[in-house]
This record gives C-alpha cells, structure tokens and sequence, in this order.
C-alpha cells in the first residue's frame, strides 16, 4: 500500500477561480499505465467497483518531470491569484488560526511540487502523468482508480459547478471536497481490495503527516495547522463519510451524493445529520461598521473551529453542537474588524465554546479581558498586542469581533448592536 513517497498523487481544480483539492501523502503514485488493455482492465474494474459508469473515455497524457512542474505552476499561478491568497491570509490570521500573517501562496505552491506525480484535469479532461511511468502494478493501479474515480464524477456532477468560486477556507467548499475526496478514497480502497471499515487509524493525520515527513514532504508536515488540515481533511473525514453513506445506503446511495452534496463539515463529521437531512443554520451579522469595505465573508464551520481550538496532536470535538455561522472582514486602510457570528444547537452548547474560546485568545495572544455591559447586554472586551477583542453570547447565539482600531471596537460597544 504504501510506496517510498516519491511521487505522490495530487488533484488541483481548473477553474477560473483557483481551488486546491485535497493531499494524501501515504497514497503515492508510483507508476503510471501505458499499457491499454491493462488501463481498460482497471477503468472495468472502477467501474464495478463503483457501481457508476464512464459516459466516455478517459485518456492519458504524459509528461515528463519538468513539463509537469511547470505545467503545474502555470495552472497555479492562474487559478490563484494573489488577491485572493491576500484575502485568505487575511482571514487566516484574524480569526486567530494563526499569530503572525503567513505567505499564504508561497507555502502553498511549495507543498503542491513537493507532492506533484499526477493529476485530472477538469479542463481537459484527461489525466496527466509523469512519462517514466507507463506500466501499471499492485502499487500505483488504486492511485490511478482514485483519478479514474474523479473523471466520473466529473462526467456525471461537474466537479467545477460543484465548488463554485468558494474560498478553500470556507466550510461549505471543505464539505463538497470531502464528499469528492473520501468517494475517490473509497474506491481505491476497495481497489486495493481492502475493507474500509478495517482501515481504521490508518486514516489518522497523526500517521499520514508522519509518513509524509519521511517521505520528504517536509513543507506539509511543518505547515501551519489551519494549512495541513484543509489539505487531509477531506481524504480523511471524507473516507469516513463515504463509508456511513455507504454502509446505510450502498453504492445506490453513494452515488447520489454529489447530486445532493454536503452542505457543512458538520454533515461530514457527522453523516447522520446528512441522512437525515439536518442542515446548517443560515446566519446573517446585521452590524455594519460607519467606514471600511467587506473585504471578504464566508463560512467557518465545525471542522476549522476543531482545527482552531486543537490542543495537542488530535483534532477533538471542540465545536460540537455548531448549527451555523458566518464571518465578515472588512478593511479601511490598515484597519481590519472581524465579525463572526455563530448560532448553536443549545444555549450549553454555546456556554462550552464561548468559554474554551475565550480562553483560547487569552493564551494565544495574551488578551485581558473584562466583563461589562451596555444597553443592559452584558459582553466582554480584551485588548493586547496583537488588538482589540470583543464576545458577546445571547442563548445559543455568539458573537465575536476583532480588530486592531479601538476606534472600531468602540463604536460596536456604544451601538449595542452585536448581530
């Protein structure tokens, strides 16, 4: 199953606007095939497998190693552009998943070519490798089953419709990649000839970021936690996901999925929810700041707050009982004000994570806060070095602001108006 981590398989949309799809490292692409009755064997076997067909053929093309690094740069620096990494990095940093503001494109692009070997191609649809790799064995045909997989889910849902032009960091694009990622997963499991339920913690991020260390892709493993995770987290969640569908509904089920995709990492996390139809909340922040531009919006969800309350090398429950959110960054200048608004199941359940949050900013960022209210509404207000804080919680609703104006803190106090 596993290889010596050389050329490990990577997916990347094509779109006009850019998305990276997730990485695997221990799924390494070892070969490619050339042969065609054995690549018409294995496009056979996918699609028993899977219980879906192709609508029509899928062909291979094949490069060599710096034809394809920079055909993946080229691909890169077109469907990322460097606003819209400016504003991820932007959120990034405001919502507190990190305390410094990254190089957000940079670190990207360098885990991509660190794991480049092979990909599809939803623009032309056909699958691109490496040219040394022409013959197919026990060790690359799942990789290849995984790509085989993605250009039917391509012929039948539009993987690109399906994406839409949503941040790579915002909950609804993590949602739809885990149920593209963890179906492909499932596949080339079975490919192996593997039980998925016995695969077990072998889908863990402590084993695949230490395989990847040791399989040279050092940038991963060392990258920013909000980094590593959106890359594994749909091959892993979404494996998870696929197998309850599975288990519940069969291959009937599975493959209407992405006609009815996800809606929530919170419905990957937990595929009952998605069963039974359970969606997310849809949350709107009424407060407006006096100056400044939206200089993006989006969705968190239950995953990435995982993800930002992580304590520790496991990614606990930090967030359960999350029914919906929204944030809001606006810009005037060099000001910057976060909004965040999440609404909860219960009123516990937001009581639990307004305090682990709270607490969560004042170690990471050494914020003082004090309680105090006004018009009659109780909240409280830190401040440090790295800016201004503000939480307020009305039953199972929670509202939070960031910024590093006083001026704009201030002016959300004296409204009252902290939705």
């Amino acid at each position: 199953m596993f290889t010596n981590g050389r050329d490990c398989d990577i997916k990347k949309g094509m779109k006009t606007r850019y998305f990276l799809t997730a990485l695997v490292v221990f799924f390494c692409l070892a070969v490619w095939a050339d042969d065609s009755a054995e690549l018409d064997r294995l496009k056979k076997s996918v699609v028993e497998i899977g219980r879906l067909g192709f609508k029509r053929d899928v062909p291979v093309r094949y490069l060599d190693r710096s034809q394809l690094k920079s055909y993946i740069e080229r691909l890169f620096e077109s469907d990322y552009p460097d606003e819209l990494a400016a504003k991820e990095e932007e959120v990034i940093y405001w919502m507190g998943f990190t305390t410094e503001k990254i190089a957000l494109k940079p670190l990207r692009k360098k885990i991509i070519l660190e794991n480049v070997g092979g990909m599809y191609n939803e623009k032309t649809k056909e699958l691109l490798a490496v040219e040394e790799f022409r013959s197919i064995d026990m060790l690359n045909a799942p990789a290849l089953a995984h790509e085989l997989r993605h250009a039917i889910q391509d012929q039948h849902f539009h993987l690109a419709a399906l994406f839409g032009d949503l941040s790579d960091f915002d909950d609804r694009k993590l949602a739809v990649l885990a149920a593209v990622e963890g179906d492909a997963t499932l596949v080339m499991i079975r490919q192996l000839g593997f039980d998925p339920e016995l695969i077990g913690e072998a889908f863990s991020p402590e084993n695949v970021l230490s395989f990847s260390a040791m399989a040279g892709a050092q940038t991963l493993s060392s990258a920013p936690d909000i980094i590593k995770y959106q890359l594994l987290m749909p091959y892993l969640e979404g494996m998870k996901f696929s197998r309850a569908v599975f288990k519940d509904r069969k291959w009937k089920g599975l493959n209407q999925v992405l006609s009815r995709q996800p809606l929530s990492s919170e419905q990957i996390l937990h595929p009952q929810k998605y069963l039974a139809r359970e969606n997310p909340q849809a949350v709107f922040t009424g407060f407006r700041p006096s100056r400044g531009e939206l200089l993006h919006d989006g969705v968190i969800g239950e995953y990435y707050l995982n993800v930002l309350l992580k304590n520790g090398p496991e990614i606990a429950d930090a967030a359960a009982g999350w029914g919906g959110d929204r944030f809001s960054l606006y810009r005037h200048g060099d000001s910057r004000l976060l909004l965040w608004e999440a609404h909860w199941d219960t009123a516990a359940d937001c009581s639990r994570f307004r305090a682990d949050f709270q607490k969560f900013l004042e170690k990471k960022f050494h914020a003082v806060f004090q309680n105090s209210q006004t018009h009659g509404r109780p909240f409280s207000a830190g401040s440090g070095a790295a800016g201004y804080f503000f939480l307020h919680q009305d039953n199972a609703r929670l509202f939070y602001a960031r910024s590093n104006d006083r001026t704009q803190i201030n002016e959300l106090i004296s409204g009252g108006i902290y939705d």
